[in-house]
């Protein structure tokens, strides 16, 4: 009997033992697996033309934080649908982008969300996500290799620059000339041959020359702004840029044919043929009383008759002054005489 009870005994403890390992390993696999059993979760389908090993249980990550995992992948058709299962609601709105990126440099893969510009619109919930290509690195890698391949040969064939400089001895032979020009170029003015050796010399007239020729600059400029000088007084004084402004705006006029001037001065020869006339007539009028010509040419010409005008206006002018004087007493006449 108590043989019996103690295989019983031991029958019970390795039952109980088996069970809290049991637990333990459901523990373990929930713990390992992250799942998440009593809080919410939100399941989304993101279509996807090519995944670049995207795997069940790989990680979604937004704006750097981890919010999810991968819960299934399936191939369907010419696409693969990935379903996530993610921590928390995610809003897509336009401008959106999800990639299936390295997680590290030993391999494995992550989904990665961008939401889109955060003043963009918000996509409706009944949409279906499209993923991004994914980049395959491998794939990369050995497109630049092969690029770097070719330019290895292109050079090795003597083309482009390099290839030449390796190939071609005449680019070799311009570089050493060049060099030696150099050469020549650098000992004169270390000599202190040529204005720039002048300045790296230690004769400091040229540095002097420089300098006076600043400070004159100097005092240009501050004569400038106290309005000194013809130039000066321009930048200060309104009222001549305004007298500049107004004859600039008349020989706009003038270029334009316009007013007396740019009549003159137009294509149009009617104001220069009248003026032409004008100056052929004053000239005939002057010929005229040159010769003696018409009254204005005798009075010019005649001293004769000069005189007798001058006389008769001396007689026309004692008229009137014996008329004036003898406008009183015919004014006394005419009242007296006008009583009877």
């Amino acid at each position: 009997m108590n043989k019996h009870r103690r295989e019983v005994s031991i029958e019970i403890l390795v039952g109980l033992f088996m069970f809290i390992v049991l637990i333990a390993l459901g523990i373990f696999t929930i713990v390992l697996s992250k799942e998440k059993l009593w809080e919410e979760s939100y399941q989304y389908e993101i279509v996807f033309s090519e995944v670049g090993g995207l795997r069940e249980g790989d990680n979604v990550f937004l704006r750097g934080m981890n919010i999810g995992r991968v819960k299934q992948t399936t191939l369907e058709e010419s696409r693969v649908h990935v379903y996530v299962t993610l921590d928390l609601p995610v809003t897509l709105r336009r401008g959106y982008k999800i990639d299936v990126v390295d997680a590290s440099m030993l391999g494995g893969k992550n989904l990665k969300i961008y939401e889109g510009p955060e003043n963009a619109e918000e996509l409706g919930g009944n949409m279906t996500i499209l993923g991004s290509q994914p980049i395959d690195i491998i794939v990369e890698l050995g497109a630049a290799v092969n690029g770097f391949q070719e330019m290895i040969n292109a050079v090795s064939r003597g083309q482009g620059t390099l290839g030449k400089l390796l190939k071609d001895e005449t680019m070799y032979n311009n570089m050493v000339t060049v060099s030696d020009d150099l050469k020549k170029v650098v000992s004169r003015v270390e000599k202190g041959e040529s204005s720039v050796g002048r300045l790296l010399s230690d004769d400091d007239s040229v540095y002097e020359d420089l300098m006076e020729a600043m400070a004159s600059l100097k005092n240009i400029s501050a004569s400038l702004e106290a309005g000194e000088g013809t130039l000066g007084l321009l930048m200060q004084d309104k009222t001549i840029y305004e007298d500049i402004q107004v004859l600039m705006a008349n020989l706009r006029l003038v270029s334009e044919g316009r007013g007396t001037l740019g009549k003159l001065m137009s294509e149009d020869d009617q104001v220069y043929a009248d003026l032409q006339a004008t100056l052929e007539a004053v000239r005939s009028i002057s010929e005229s009383i040159n010769e003696g010509e018409g009254t204005i040419g005798k009075l010019v010409r005649d001293a004769k008759l000069y005189d007798e005008a001058s006389s008769l206006v001396e007689d026309i002018r004692a008229a009137v002054d014996d008329l004036r004087e003898a406008s009183p007493i015919t004014s006394f006449g005419s009242v007296i005489f006008g009583a009877f």
